[in-house]
């Protein structure tokens, strides 16, 4: 029987590669089947590794801040004269959650560091960030400058100063690069459907805190080379995508298609007898478009069985047959704790069940 694999992290608890190990070890062990995996992303966490696996590609270290300006190590992936560079890497969201007084620097700072070592193109994973501060911290580091209402420069812009800025410069910023935007969420700069409503609550906003983010970048867009409130994707991680857009151009793709291009997801499948995928949790966020639901697509497509296996699931059914790590008698955090370990049995049953 051929197997393929094809998972999405499994966040706060394992990486899509040991999830692929763990399911890989637990069908082994049942008899003698065929099996590959491919460990997976969106344009979320684990996607600039992903790509760059497929592409043969390396990794460089640096130095960067976080989203609270403190200064962490940090790296970038490159293949050819591409660089892959993962919001969440320095602007990724943390145990302390404070949206208002975080700031994409960081992200700005690594693209700052591939364009020193002579990569132009730019593939940004956008997902998993923890600011909302429109793009205005990652342009800072690229040379942008923003000014308060006495004509201060802010050193590095958060969510909170979006309010306060009344001038933007952009004459010194690092030209010449062509970025490509992996993003799988459809949102918009500003609005009900912009970044601070949609994702700033999971970063810690209040209402009230909500609002000011809201207004703020409202405001930043009126001093932006390109007005990008419409923008599709502009909104993805706390606004990056649409603040760098405005002043860079570029294209927004899909994370999915980007690296189902980069390893022939659709042919991989079609030769597979069953396909395995899952995430952390699947609810009525996945069929909005999240890696299983489009596995599972996919399959359909080609009249593949879909396994659907993950940490926990929600009220929503999809593909042939789905396996959660939870039930009654096994916590979320117990799951999350052991998830090698019930991967493994729980990939023991279904190539018992499918043999």
């Amino acid at each position: 029987m051929n197997i393929l694999i094809v998972p999405d992290s499994f966040k706060g608890s394992l990486s899509s590669k040991e999830v692929c190990k763990s399911i890989k070890d637990g069908i082994i062990s049942t008899g003698n089947h065929n099996v590959e995996c491919l460990p997976f992303a969106d344009g979320g966490e684990g996607f600039g590794e992903c790509l760059s696996n497929f592409c043969n590609g390396n990794i460089l270290y640096t130095h960067a801040c976080d989203i609270y300006a403190r200064p962490i190590k940090a790296h970038i992936y490159t293949y050819g004269d591409t660089a892959i560079i993962e919001s969440a890497t320095a602007s990724g969201l943390q145990k302390k959650k404070d949206v208002m007084n975080a700031t994409s620097y960081g992200t700005g700072e690594l693209i700052k560091f591939a364009v020193s070592k002579g990569f132009k193109n730019i593939i940004l994973g956008l997902g998993g960030s923890g600011c909302c501060d429109g793009g205005v911290g990652a342009l800072a580091a690229l040379g942008a400058v923003f000014r308060d209402i006495d004509a201060n420069e802010i050193d590095y812009p958060t969510g909170k100063d979006l309010i306060n800025i009344y001038g933007a410069g952009f004459t010194n910023i690092v030209k010449d690069i062509h970025f490509t935007y992996a993003c799988d969420v459809e949102n918009v700069y500003f609005g009900k459907n912009g970044a601070a409503y949609v994702f700033a609550p999971q970063k810690g906003a209040g209402k009230e805190d909500v609002k000011i983010l809201d207004d703020g970048l409202k405001m930043i867009n009126a001093f932006l080379p390109k007005d990008i409130r419409d923008v599709k994707g502009g909104g993805a991680a706390g606004g990056i995508c649409a603040g760098l857009y405005s002043v860079y151009g570029g294209e927004i793709k899909s994370g999915f298609d980007i690296l189902a291009k980069a390893c022939n997801l659709e042919k991989e499948i079609e030769k597979s007898d069953i396909v395995i995928t899952g995430e952390g949790k699947t609810d009525n966020q996945t069929i909005m478009g999240k890696l299983p639901y489009k596995i599972s697509e996919i399959c359909k497509k080609h009249g593949k069985k879909c396994i659907i296996l993950s940490g926990s699931i929600d009220n929503v059914k999809l593909g042939d047959k789905m396996y959660s790590l939870t039930d009654k008698n096994t916590s979320v955090d117990y799951a999350m704790k052991n998830g090698e370990k019930l991967l493994f049995e729980k990939a023991k049953l279904i190539a018992k069940e499918f043999n």
